[in-house]
């Protein structure tokens, strides 16, 4: 193994993730051992193509993606095909003979190893007369840098080659041209037998990709045709756009994690932060355990660094959109449940108390079952197919694990690890928070206050009087969590609830104090929905004493409903409140305007349920059943009464049929 040779003399530049977030990532996993062109390739954020960029021979060398040069690590000789496919120029055997393949490679694609051709003069002496001139790059899909600035691009590499004539070269394009970025410097071969060694490398992109949505990456190779070069030609591997890291709250912190007493009894908590107390979106918000290498994983290596294969997000349902700051939400292993974990309560409704908790395969969660994986990709690109969650997505391995949070655009935000070096374990990712170098079968890890982002503030204990989920760890971090609290209304809010009473849905809140408030709006959403206005209710405006709101949903919609409380000041300015979810049964329904018509929509209702439409002197102007299946009633203009009578009761509505529309309203 030679000796790593330094190449910051002659960058300028380091290859560090300290400071750096991963905000797109190439690994070039595609499990090929041999003759895999990159036009055709499909990593996780698209499809890489190659493009001539000059003269090429009728048997010119060609990009492969295979493990015929496999990815070794930065200081490494290179060697032939392991488990790290890479991205490299070799012969190509499809269809042509190449001067020189039936001498060093008849198979074509032996990894960095070029056909440097033959002179004209000396083909007789070769395999053929074909040319293998190449003037060739290998293209990136199109990165999205919308919102990003100051990006650095970084990656891997070898390059031999013969000075100018057979070199690799690095491109950019801005969305309009392709230039060169810089003349990639060849590196060191010493003591490697020929191959050329693995060298990390990094520059500043420049700055038209600034919140640019149209860049894309390009490595270029030339050769001519004169014979006289030496290998390797050029590999590459690991490529990663990264930017200044600042991840500031809204975001997910996590707070605690255990492996439980048998070591699958395992669970996460997490909070829910803000900087201006105002609700927190989490939909699409990812969770998972140690990612490997890339993307500001926790590993040394994508294998034996205890990568669960894919990962869980939230779904995109309502209750995710406005979730109060200092939120806790605890996901715990659905397969082997902690015996301390508290009840289900997946909504914050029994009791609305901050606090969420459910299991990793409930349906507000969602889960990719392929990425990141161990052998394959650290990444979190666009090739996830997401259906039912499940633990085993995130499942942590006593020797070394991490378990993190991630945008939705699977950039890293907040993460903890353990384990020692020995378990390909680093020293905690981005923010060096490796808390424990132990096994953690019986072990949790929890958060206390101060720097969430300070390996110091964190604890390792024994499970024993340690666990607690859906609670504060210690007093210091009730502290801390109190502090994330904070109203999210310019008024004391008390309580706001949701209760199906009889045929209409109760909505309560209570203010201890108000300031400056002009009213509270209601707003209502189906699972997975956008919110929509459903009521405005006046406020008091100033006041220092409790005052009790209500409102009545009389027109509830089928099945689990979201209901959100809004407040805007005086000066018209809005402020997001908490949002609570009911469930009321079918039957319990009354009739609903149908748009745009003169007509009424009755629910199915309990059986032997009949219903009678009346006009104001009583006269029924028709009748039916209203049991099984649900039914439209058209109501002639003018006042009008519909009775619905069951075994169990008799309800009236008054219904008002305009040219405006259709009122309904409970009658006596």
């Amino acid at each position: 193994m030679a000796r790593y040779i330094s190449m910051l003399a002659l960058l300028g530049l380091a290859y560090s993730s300290s400071g750096q977030l991963v905000v797109w990532a190439e690994e070039f996993e595609n499990g090929c051992t041999q003759n895999c062109p990159a036009t055709g390739y499909a990593g996780p954020n698209g499809n890489w193509t190659a493009m001539p960029t000059g003269a090429n021979g009728a048997c010119a060398n060609i990009w492969f993606v295979s493990c015929q040069e496999n990815g070794n690590a930065v200081g490494a000789c290179g060697s032939g095909c392991g488990t790290n496919e890479t991205l490299h120029i070799g012969n190509n055997a499809a269809g042509c003979t190449s001067p020189n393949s039936c001498f060093f490679c008849p198979s074509g694609d032996c990894g960095a190893a070029y056909d440097a051709s033959c002179p004209p003069g000396l083909c007789s002496f070769c395999c053929s007369c074909q040319s293998s001139q190449t003037a060739t790059r290998a293209v990136s899909p199109v990165i999205d840098l919308t919102g990003l600035s100051a990006i650095t691009l970084r990656f891997k590499y070898m390059e031999g080659g013969a000075g100018s004539s057979d070199n690799a070269l690095l491109d950019y394009f801005d969305g309009t041209a392709w230039s060169q970025l810089v003349d990639l410097p060849k590196t060191p071969t010493a003591g490697c037998g020929g191959q050329g060694i693995w060298t990390a490398y990094s520059i500043a992109l420049p700055a038209s990709a600034n919140n640019n949505p149209g860049v894309r990456i390009g490595f270029r190779w030339v050769n001519n045709d004169d014979g006289s070069g030496t290998d390797p030609s050029v590999a590459i591997d690991d490529v990663e756009l990264t930017v200044p890291y600042a991840p500031a709250c809204p975001g997910l912190l996590v707070n605690e994690v255990s492996n439980g007493a048998n070591g699958t009894q395992e669970y996460v908590e997490l909070l829910a932060c803000a900087t201006d107390c105002q609700p927190v979106d989490l939909r699409l918000w990812k969770i998972d355990d140690n990612n490997g290498v890339l993307m500001n994983g926790f590993g040394t290596s994508q294998t034996g660094s205890g990568t669960s294969a894919g990962h869980l997000r939230f779904s995109n349902a309502a209750q995710w959109a406005s979730v109060p700051a200092g939120a806790m939400i605890v996901i715990y292993n659905n397969a082997d449940p902690n015996p301390l974990l508290p009840p289900n309560d997946p909504s914050d409704t029994a009791p609305n108390d901050s606090v969420y908790v459910l299991p990793a395969n409930h349906a507000l969660l969602q889960g990719c079952s392929s990425l990141p994986n161990a052998t394959g990709s650290a990444n979190y690109g666009n090739a996830c197919v997401f259906g039912g969650g499940n633990w085993s997505y995130v499942g942590l391995r006593n020797e070394g694990d991490a378990i993190q949070t991630r945008t939705p655009q699977g950039r890293y935000f907040h993460g903890i690890s353990y384990g020692p070096n020995a378990q390909s374990m680093n020293g905690g990712g981005l923010d060096l928070l490796r808390i424990s170098t132990l096994n953690h079968t019986g072990r949790v890890l929890f958060f206390n206050s101060g720097n969430e982002r300070l390996a110091a503030n964190f604890t390792s204990a024994p499970i024993a009087g340690n666990e607690t989920p859906g609670s504060p760890n210690n007093a210091a971090n009730a502290a801390y969590i109190e502090n994330l609290l904070c109203s999210t209304l310019p008024v004391e809010l008390l309580f706001f609830t949701a209760e199906p009473i009889a045929d209409r849905v109760t909505l309560r809140w209570a203010t201890a104090t108000e300031h400056n408030s002009a009213r509270f709006v209601l707003d209502r959403s189906r699972p997975g929905g956008d919110f929509a206005l459903l009521a405005e209710q006046p406020a008091a405006g100033h006041s220092q004493n409790r005052i009790d709101y209500r409102w009545d949903d009389l027109f509830p919609l089928p099945g689990t409903t979201y209901y959100r409380l809004r407040q805007e000041d005086l000066d018209g300015t809005p402020h997001l409140g908490p949002v609570v979810a009911v469930t009321v049964s079918g039957g319990a329904f009354g009739p609903m305007p149908v748009e745009g018509e003169s007509a009424v929509w009755l629910p199915a209702q309990e059986p032997g349920t009949m219903w009678r439409l009346l006009d104001a002197t009583g006269r029924v102007l028709a009748s039916g059943t209203a049991t099984n299946s649900a039914g439209t009633i058209a109501v002639p203009t003018g006042w009008n009464i519909l009775e619905v009578r069951s075994v169990q009761s008799q309800k009236t509505y008054r219904l008002a049929a305009t040219t405006n529309g259709l009122l309904v309203s409970p009658g006596r």
